[in-house]
């Protein structure tokens, strides 16, 4: 009775206390996901209204917010407003051309860069509604509201209250019995359990407790083993939504860059192509299918600055002033900052940052050299010049396909690596075209 006495308490204890953790950093992680969420779309949204605001396109701003709007089931509703709070496009038509309504913050819940987040409560529903000023060129145009529901959120917290005290309760429940009747057994077999919990509390790999004796502890190992396995299967659930939600933020970029490639009819598919080159490229130096795909994101996304960049200098026809090549060379920097927008899209950032370095430390923004350039950032920059100088333009005719690879092994050494280029030359000799290739994501 005395080892009773003393092991039940740790027991309750030690099974409250995991279960409490893990309802804990469960609810956290689902809080977590939905603030970051709604922020990331409020900033692509800012990012993608603030040329439209500035030259009144009512038809793109109306069609911005109606998309948004049905991109995900939990917007409540997108508005955008000019810098006189009036509502310029809003999901519902009837909101557009009246004053926004700003609802009471009843709690502030953060700031994510230059998006405020708040929890309010709008004709009786609590929602997270998020605020983000709209900036062009360095002056404030407007400003973007968005809100998301929490009701979402309430109901999977709620599933995973009952389902962790059930399995908690179960596990009491079997811990009483089972220390009563099988004292002197239980020392080496709670000793076990209790080195599972650990286990499964570091987040180790899991791997069930032998449970060979048809008593009360047998039974409460092996509902420890079914709680385990269920709270695992949640941590799988909720990596596949994050990985869903990877690919709609991937998907969201995809986009930008397809319109950005539109916005130019001499550069339309510019990316892709850029892509399928790059990607080829990688197969014949022995890339696996994983960095490929890294490969394919990170052309895909090398131009993604280029969104900030006025029509009037992407698609001036005459010689750029000084001033215009200082702007058209930002847009290394300025796709950096979208993509920091989202935690998993850093790993594209030197790539992006770096796709106009040359080798000999000539290119810009940082005047890298060699090695310090990364190994994508090499390939993409072979691929953007040889689409580049393929495609017919406004001031010249695109040159043959001969004539673009004698240029770049002219730059060999300076521009581009001489490995690269030799090997990029090889290829384009050997296959001439890549129409037909295909790559692993594409979704444009």
């Amino acid at each position: 009775m005395k080892l009773f006495g003393f092991m039940i308490p740790l027991v309750c204890l030690l099974v409250i206390s995991v279960a409490w953790a893990v309802m804990g950093i469960t609810e956290s992680a689902l809080r977590r996901d939905l603030l970051q969420r709604g922020a990331a779309i409020s900033h692509v949204v800012a990012l993608s209204a603030g040329y439209s605001l500035l030259s009144n396109d009512r038809l793109a701003l109306d069609r911005l917010a109606s998309e948004t709007r049905g991109s995900d089931p939990g917007i409540v509703f997108v508005a955008i407003r000019d810098a006189a709070d009036n509502v310029v496009a809003h999901d519902l038509v009837a909101e557009r051309g009246k004053p926004y309504r700003a609802a009471q913050p009843v709690k502030s819940l953060g700031t994510f860069d230059d998006t405020r987040a708040d929890e309010v409560i709008r004709n009786g529903r609590r929602l997270i509604e998020y605020t983000t000023p709209v900036s062009f060129a360095g002056r404030r145009v407007g400003t973007v509201s968005l809100a998301l529901s929490t009701e979402g959120l309430a109901a999977a917290q709620r599933s995973i209250r009952r389902l962790i005290a059930a399995a908690a309760s179960v596990i009491l429940v079997l811990a009483v019995f089972g220390t009563l009747v099988f004292a002197s057994l239980i020392t080496t077999r709670v000793k076990r359990l209790h080195e599972g919990v650990l286990s499964l509390g570091r987040g180790d790999t899991f791997r069930p407790i032998p449970a060979p004796f048809q008593d009360e502890l047998g039974d409460l190992t092996r509902n420890f083993n079914r709680m385990a396995e269920t709270i695992l299967s949640q941590k799988a659930d909720l990596q596949r939504k994050a990985s869903q939600l990877e690919e709609s933020y991937l998907g969201m970029v995809r986009v930008l860059a397809a319109s950005l490639d539109a916005r130019d009819p001499y550069t339309s598919g510019h990316s892709t192509r850029v892509a399928k080159l790059s990607c080829e490229l990688g197969r014949r130096l022995g890339m696996n299918e994983e960095e490929l795909g890294h490969l394919e994101r990170a052309a895909i996304f090398h131009d993604l600055g280029k969104i900030q960049t006025p029509d009037d200098v992407l698609l001036k026809r005459e010689p750029l002033s000084r001033a215009e090549e200082e702007q058209m060379r930002s847009h290394p920097m300025d796709g950096t900052d979208i993509l920091r927008m989202a935690p998993f899209l850093h790993r594209y950032i030197p790539v992006v940052r770096s796709h106009h370095e040359w080798y000999n430390g000539d290119g810009y923004p940082d005047g890298k050299k060699e090695d310090e350039i990364p190994l994508h950032a090499h390939i993409i920059a072979l691929a953007d010049a040889f689409d580049a100088m393929t495609t017919d333009r406004p001031y010249r005719q695109a040159l043959t396909t001969q004539g673009a690879i004698e240029e770049i092994l002219r730059f060999r050494g300076s521009q581009f690596s001489p490995e690269l280029a030799d090997a990029f030359a090889k290829m384009m000799r050997e296959q001439p075209t890549i129409e037909n290739t295909t790559l692993k994501s594409m979704a444009l």
